[in-house]
């Protein structure tokens, strides 16, 4: 009679018991804590000693222990296949599973438990379905019976619901956050960050909202040895390891084929791949999720994420929309900067170019009087007076082109592909393209050579127009004085059916186009006056041409769109 009371006893304990754990565990919403608390609540209603409870992974075909109940830590995130240890025979057979000693069984993960009794149920989910597997042990004498077997299938049916419950709850937060991560990391995108500021800035966001243990985002950098990952963005462990950046070839480790292969790569097992290389300095790692960061086929970079916890398809997906936001932002950080140095580039050339027009042609007059001043002035003083009043002109002249100029490269004022205010181009706005010409050659040659302008047939042109053909016909007309040792230089302008044509000419001893474009060509100076006439009569949708031949003088024909007739010296 004693036996049977004692039994009826422990089986209305296990009642009350298994009520009161029914309610506490409903009210657990997330995962591990809940699962940690299954586990207590199973060894606590069978009266065991330890517990562990695993999730079924199907795409890995494995049950992963998710909690203990005073078990070696080591145990936790254990991975069982089919037929290993006691998680891996409920799976095989889905059939309760009980041994009077852990070490009959055919592999044990844990051998200093080998003499324990072991219980082991399967957890199915509302369709049937394996979601996973509780692991009970008692140390002897305890044994397990059927009735034990019974109490932990019944526990199992509750806790497989509130399991359910979590996984959905954990899955929507998982969800939630990597929304939260893919705006943040949209607002990045246009935040104009330079690119490893970028990179940087994202590896801490994915870590500290998704929880990723290691983060590190390299860029793909030419060196003269090749091509190299950089690895300078890291967040989360590395941030704590690493504290100088590190290269490794673009195509070594799991990174490599990620940005060779231009897919993602999702390794949950590193130590059996042979393609993973180990960082410089040792840090505990399972799993690597490596994502190239691509636009079409050109790869930047690319976001590695490692730690112990296996990664699935949603941290594929979400790391996915993560690296194309940084492609997008890296790419139009780059576009953006080659068309700042393209700006840049075009902006030196204008100045290059306007120099060249205003103060260096100013400055070859003002050389070239200076030369003849002390003999023109030995032989007549009136003539060297008159050299001498066309020396301060001409540095009045260089002034005011200089002064222009400066003004531009003022910051608050220099725009790029902007137009120099020069005092020649003043003079076509106040005056007309042919009275600022005649101003122009009274100042560069009042003598010689003879300088003939002919415009009886031209037609004023926009002011835009005239302006720029008076920088056209200016640098004709400083070539011509400087080089030609012409005795006439004769300028004509003429309207044709839809053109304005200008023939600058001079009877001077000429030279072989050829042998210019070649002397062009060897130096950066040399021939930079016929390269910005051509740049500008291209810019008004003409063209110019040089003829020469040696001894026989040149000429610089320049034919520009004709506009309608407008009032000379009108916008």
């Amino acid at each position: 009679m004693h036996i049977p009371e004692r039994r009826k006893m422990r089986s209305s304990d296990a009642l009350e018991a298994f009520g009161r754990i029914l309610e506490d565990i409903a009210h657990q919403l997330a995962l591990r804590p809940l699962l940690t608390s299954i586990a207590r609540h199973a060894c606590e209603l069978l009266r065991a000693d330890d517990g562990a409870i695993g999730l079924y992974h199907p795409a890995q075909k494995v049950i992963r222990v998710e909690a203990i109940h005073r078990l070696p830590q080591i145990e936790l995130n254990t991975e069982f296949a089919a037929g290993r240890g006691l998680m891996g025979r409920i799976m095989e057979t889905r059939q309760p599973v009980i041994y009077d000693r852990y070490g009959d069984l055919e592999s044990m993960s844990l051998p200093e438990l080998a003499d324990h009794a072991v219980i082991g149920v399967p957890i199915f989910g509302g369709s049937g379905q394996l979601i996973g597997a509780f692991g009970i042990g008692a140390e002897p004498p305890r044994r397990f019976e059927a009735s034990d077997v019974a109490m932990l299938q019944l526990f199992a049916r509750h806790a497989a619901i509130a399991i359910q419950n979590a996984v959905r709850y954990e899955r929507e937060q998982r969800r939630s956050e990597r929304m939260a991560l893919i705006a943040q990391v949209s607002r990045l995108v246009s935040s104009e960050l330079e690119p490893e500021e970028l990179v940087a800035t994202t590896a801490d966001i994915i870590h500290s909202v998704l929880g990723y243990p290691n983060v590190v985002i390299p860029l793909i950098e030419q060196e003269d040895d090749g091509e190299f990952l950089v690895f300078r963005s890291h967040a989360g462990a590395y941030a704590q390891v690493f504290s100088n950046p590190y290269r490794m070839r673009v195509t070594d480790g799991i990174i490599g084929s990620a940005i060779t292969l231009r897919a993602s790569q999702m390794v949950n097992d590193v130590t059996k791949d042979p393609r993973y290389v180990p960082p410089p300095e040792p840090i505990d790692v399972c799993a690597e999720l490596a994502v190239p960061i691509m636009l079409g086929e050109e790869v930047y970079g690319c976001v590695n994420i490692e730690g112990l916890a296996p990664f699935d398809e949603d941290d594929v997906r979400s790391i996915e929309i993560i690296a194309d936001h940084l492609a997008v932002a890296i790419k139009n950080n780059r576009l953006w900067t080659e068309a700042r140095q393209a700006a840049v580039m075009r902006e030196r050339q204008r100045l290059a170019r306007d120099l060249h027009d205003s103060v260096s042609q100013a400055l070859s007059s003002i050389s070239m009087t200076a030369q003849s001043l002390v003999s023109a002035w030995q032989r007549d003083p009136a003539e060297g007076a008159r050299r001498a009043h066309r020396l301060e002109e001409l540095s009045r002249l260089a002034f005011a082109e200089m002064r222009a100029l400066l003004r531009e490269l003022r910051p608050a004022t220099s725009v790029a592909g902007s137009t120099s205010v020069k005092a020649g181009v003043d003079d076509v706005k106040a005056l007309g393209l042919q009275a600022a010409l005649r101003r122009l050659a009274g100042i560069l040659a009042p003598e010689t050579p003879s300088i003939r302008l002919d415009f009886s047939d031209y037609v004023p042109q926009p002011r835009h127009v005239e302006e720029e053909l008076y920088l056209i016909c200016r640098e004709a007309l400083s070539n011509a004085i400087r080089h030609s040792k012409a005795r006439v230089v004769r300028m004509h302008a003429s309207r044709g059916i839809d053109r304005i044509d200008i023939v600058v000419s001079d009877d001077g001893v000429g030279f072989d186009p050829l042998e210019q474009q070649t002397e062009a060509a060897s130096s950066a100076d040399h021939g930079i006056g016929l390269q910005t006439m051509n740049e500008r009569a291209r810019a008004l949708g003409g063209s110019c041409h040089v003829a020469s031949r040696v001894g026989l003088g040149s000429a610089i024909n320049i034919s520009v769109p004709c506009h309608s007739t407008v009032a000379s010296g009108a916008p």
